[in-house]
């Protein structure tokens, strides 16, 4: 073990920053460590001294993405130089592969001996087969979610070690919604309906007002329904909340998760969050627009994968709704909502299906087994207090 016990995180956008806060607050157990690096909200509740704020890093799409393209070199210089200067125990890059990726190779130029894990490596969700032998050259462990993500990196000679998905700590299924629904001081009346149309500037812009719109013409079918709408960030409401506030029976809600398990049914845009719903029981409808440069990129890209909401490629087949495009439309919506709501043998098998998304994401503890592993590779086991029980043991075949 180094003398200097800092672990350097590097997370750049929502979803990374959530899964390295988890694994932050399991890292605290030992003793004497002290966590820095680049992250958001997240990642200070749990602790982490944020040198750099990522917040708002995230993008969609080429073109948004060649926009952030000076800022973020600047960053990464920024970083380059943090890391030379403080030598951290560990480098420690969650998700973001984009940027983490090039970061990574910066700092093994710059510090040859530097330690680097990967938590939540690039493209963990896709089956594509791709030659991944680059990120044993730059990392010395890899941490992924996925059974799948593990089996392909080792075939490419990385050294990883697969650890379940962390949603399945945060998010569980109410055993009662509606009471769930009263003790956050929510309607109780069905239908709750939960609208997530991102975290990423682009997202909300395409997606946003289509599903203020659908809200209205769902509310015309079904008078009774009300709306619980994602703000973001919580901490700063942009005019997309403030509309949503004006339009009676929404309420705006800081905390996604809250949203998700208040709600009988989520429209949600693509990502992290249709996992979220899974994991609480959820059915859904999953929605991806953009703008026209997003829209030629969508068309000429090739993803390896013929499903683009989380749960259908964790399992491999269509469990949930996919909208694409131009059908993120207010009409579409809707009539998808209807079409599930009014079906209740359909609306039995999609909570059936989910059921089988949770039970396939691993069993509980992935952070906890993370940090554990963490502590393995910098030789902390000797500073583990003694309430930390020992989670090594890693998810069996049986387990998914």
């Amino acid at each position: 073990m180094r003398p200097n016990q800092e672990i350097f995180f590097v997370a750049g956008e929502p979803s990374g920053d959530l899964h390295a806060a988890g694994l932050a607050r399991q890292l605290v157990r030992w003793r004497g460590l002290k966590l820095t690096g680049a992250g958001g909200a997240e990642m200070r509740r749990a602790g982490v001294q944020t040198d750099i704020d990522s917040s708002g890093w995230g993008t969609v799409g080429l073109a948004e993405s060649l926009r952030r393209v000076p800022y973020l070199l600047l960053q990464k210089g920024r970083m380059v130089r943090l890391i030379t200067r403080r030598q951290p125990a560990l480098v420690l890059l969650a998700d973001f592969g984009a940027f983490n990726v090039r970061l990574a190779r910066s700092v093994k130029r710059h510090c040859p001996g530097q330690r680097v894990a990967y938590y939540f490596p690039p493209s963990s969700w896709s089956r594509q087969q791709r030659d991944w032998s680059f990120l044993a050259e730059l990392t010395d462990l890899v941490i992924t979610p996925f059974k799948w993500s593990a089996e392909i990196l080792s075939a490419c000679g990385v050294e990883v070690q697969w650890v379940g998905h962390p949603v399945i700590d945060r998010i569980s299924p109410p055993t009662d919604r509606a009471e769930f629904r009263r003790q956050h001081d929510l309607p109780t009346g069905a239908p709750v309906i939960g609208l997530l149309p991102g975290s990423r500037d682009v997202e909300r812009r395409c997606i946003g007002p289509q599903l203020l719109a659908a809200a209205e013409v769902i509310k015309s079918s079904l008078p009774a329904a009300h709306f619980l709408w994602s703000v973001w960030p919580p901490e700063q409401p942009g005019r997309l909340d403030r509309r949503a506030d004006e339009i009676d029976g929404i309420t705006s809600l800081g905390n996604s998760e809250t949203l998700i398990m208040a709600s009988d049914m989520v429209i949600t845009a693509a990502g992290t969050a249709t996992l979220e719903a899974a994991a609480a029981g959820c059915p859904m409808i999953m929605v991806y627009r953009g703008t026209w440069p997003m829209v030629i990129q969508y068309w000429l890209s090739d993803f390896g994968t013929q499903f683009y909401a989380m749960p259908n490629i964790v399992v491999q087949r269509s469990v949930v709704p996919e909208l694409i495009q131009w059908d993120v439309n207010p009409k579409r919506i809707s009539e998808e909502v209807m079409a599930i709501y009014h079906n209740a043998a359909r609306w039995d098998q999609m909570k059936r299906d989910l059921a089988e998304v949770r039970a396939a994401l691993g069993p509980p503890g992935a952070s906890r087994r993370a940090a554990e592993i963490i502590a393995e590779l910098l030789g902390l086991s000797s500073d583990r207090p003694h309430s930390a029980q020992s989670t090594r043991q890693h998810p069996a075949e049986d387990d998914i």
